[in-house]
């Protein structure tokens, strides 16, 4: 199933969302997530979507997230899937462990495990297949790309949820 279809089965009226991006502006497509969560923000201001630019210590943000209490998390980040760069894939929980992620203060991993059963949500891990996470400040174009689609299928399953 692709993105936009997998987001349709999980964005549902009544319910609550957070958007965990993850990533260093400072390493590239690493970013990547930080980037999501930038785009995220040109949406209207709504009731039930939290977002936060968690940078590279998520970990200091399980506390707001807890307090929002969202039906559902999405974590979004670069990770290194084997894919093409600015390729997107959901990675279910049993994959997780086999990501490698490139700077991160706690492995995700653990933070995910921590949030699900602290706060009781499903939470859902998306990657971005860097191409280069070297020190710089730009995200290569299939990366930007790839993240403005996926900021595109966000908005379009919202958009269809209500």
């Amino acid at each position: 199933m692709d993105v936009r279809g997998f987001l349709k089965t999980r964005i549902k009226p009544g319910q609550k969302y957070a958007v965990l991006g993850i990533g260093s502006t400072l390493r590239s497509d690493d970013a990547a997530g930080m980037y999501f969560t930038e785009l995220l923000g040109n949406l209207p201001k709504r009731e039930d979507l939290l977002l936060i630019a968690g940078s590279n210590a998520p970990e200091n943000f399980t506390g707001v997230i807890k307090e929002f209490k969202p039906d559902k998390l999405f974590v979004v980040d670069a990770a290194h899937l084997g894919l093409q760069p600015g390729q997107i894939k959901v990675v279910p929980d049993g994959e997780i462990g086999g990501v490698s992620f490139s700077t991160h203060m706690l492995p995700l991993p653990v933070m995910m495990k921590y949030l699900a059963s602290e706060v009781g949500c499903e939470v859902i891990f998306i990657g971005i297949q860097p191409k280069c996470t070297d020190h710089g400040f730009d995200l290569c174009n299939e990366v930007k790309d790839g993240v403005e689609k996926l900021a595109d299928d966000f908005c379009r399953a919202f958009e269809e949820a209500e």
